[in-house]
């Protein structure tokens, strides 16, 4: 393929890379697998969040592109083709593999969906909705092709191995199909549970639980917990204890919200108490990540069952206890009726476990990416949501057992 030369540098096939080490150049692939990375800086000690994207197109299958994580390309999974731009070619030990600088830019041409559901016939009707230039296109095409034939001959391949080993160890092979991969979740077409293996990324504290990806977001994750010294008001508010639902929730114009009636009361009435706001949690495994939206219910179980109103009591009390004995240092000697209150309040809390230093501790413990082993997850698939509102809901997960 001639290579067409703009601002981001020329568009090369994956095989012509070896012929463009040290200059940047734009590249357009499919993702194959996504793999979270971590780098230090030895001279700052700063840590630094890398996601590594193994590639491919008609002349390579398989290519290695450093990106820097950001929540432009957290959205990415196996099997979207993106058009990579101002990657600069670069030899990593015995190989090559592309690196992203400030200056680049990062574009998903087709969906991983959008590839799945369309035969070699509909491939013109994909690349003219692209708006991109005609070099690009011609790269796009054969991309595209590459991609549709080599999972017609990957079906044709499971198909065979099918045929030949459907008598032998069944009942184990029909116990393994129940654990997917997150590229096999994204592909999901009818209402179902899914059940797979993955790692905790990070988690993304939202204002709406209608459509929680089209609002200002906050991304906690190992770096930035410290940052949030009032994580409580962040994730615990007044709910509802059947449905999940935050009661008394208000938009920008200060208008109610939250649902009036609860669909999971027989009478409809909500049943009041402190919940966790619903929030996202990114997982991922080889073959890329997903937003899981977290309600409640599953809230407590990712929580260790600790409840909410565990949460917001003892948290009440720690904050109320460093109050008094500030008050006490500044002013000793001075015990009033509310401090005889506060006393007897203390040490009655003190009876259980700090369930908030707890719940803190487990949080950390979470967001320890690469330190922790995959946990077995049981997630909702509710189609007719897009991935970005919601579509994959977390019902409950489990620790496997070695």
């Amino acid at each position: 393929m001639a290579a067409v030369v703009s601002w981001y540098g020329p568009l090369i096939d994956l095989s012509a890379a070896a012929s463009h080490v040290g200059g940047f150049v734009q590249l357009l692939a499919v993702v194959r697998r996504l793999l979270p990375h971590q780098e230090q800086n030895a001279a700052t000690g700063r840590t630094y969040q890398r996601t590594i994207a193994e590639v491919g197109d008609d002349t390579r299958s398989s290519f290695s592109v450093s990106l820097w994580s950001s929540k432009h390309n957290s959205t990415i999974i196996a099997g979207d083709v993106l058009l990579l731009q101002n990657i600069k070619i670069v030899q990593f030990r015995n190989g090559l593999e592309g690196r992203a600088s400030q200056m680049s830019s990062v574009q998903v041409l087709l969906n991983s969906k959008d590839l799945l559901d369309t035969e070699p016939e509909g491939i013109c009707e994909l690349i003219s909705s692209c708006k991109v230039g005609n070099a690009t296109k011609s790269k796009l095409r054969k991309v595209a092709e590459w991609i549709i034939h080599t999972k017609c001959a990957l079906g044709e391949s499971h198909h065979q191995m099918q045929v030949v080993s459907k008598n032998w160890k069944l009942a184990k092979e029909n116990e393994s199909a129940h654990f997917l991969s997150i590229s096999e979740l994204i592909s999901q077409r009818k209402l179902c549970n899914i059940n797979i293996y993955a790692c905790i990324g990070k988690m993304v504290l939202v204002s709406s639980p209608t459509s929680p990806l089209k609002v200002n977001l906050s991304v906690i994750d190992r770096r930035s917990f410290k940052e949030h010294s009032d994580i409580v008001r962040d994730l615990v508010t007044a709910g509802c204890k059947l449905c999940g639902s935050p009661l008394y929730h208000k938009n920008l114009h200060e208008e109610n919200t939250f649902a009036l009636d609860c669909p999971n009361n027989p009478k409809y009435l909500h049943v009041p108490g402190q919940i966790y706001r619903p929030f996202l949690i990114y997982i991922y495994d080889q073959s890329g990540q997903v937003p899981l939206l977290v309600r409640n219910r599953a809230a407590e179980t990712l929580f260790a069952n600790i409840t909410a109103d565990d949460v917001s009591e003892c948290h009440n009390s720690h904050m109320l206890s460093e109050t008094y004995e500030s008050c006490n240092l500044s002013t000793p000697g001075t015990v009033d009726d509310c401090g005889n209150k506060e006393i007897a309040k203390r040490r009655k809390t003190e009876q259980k476990p700090n369930f908030y230093l707890i719940w803190l501790t487990l949080i950390k413990c979470l967001l320890s990416q690469g330190s922790n082993s995959p946990f077995c997850f049981q997630i909702s698939v509710n189609p007719e949501k897009n991935v970005e509102d919601g579509r994959f809901e977390l019902v409950c997960l489990t620790m496997p057992i070695p």
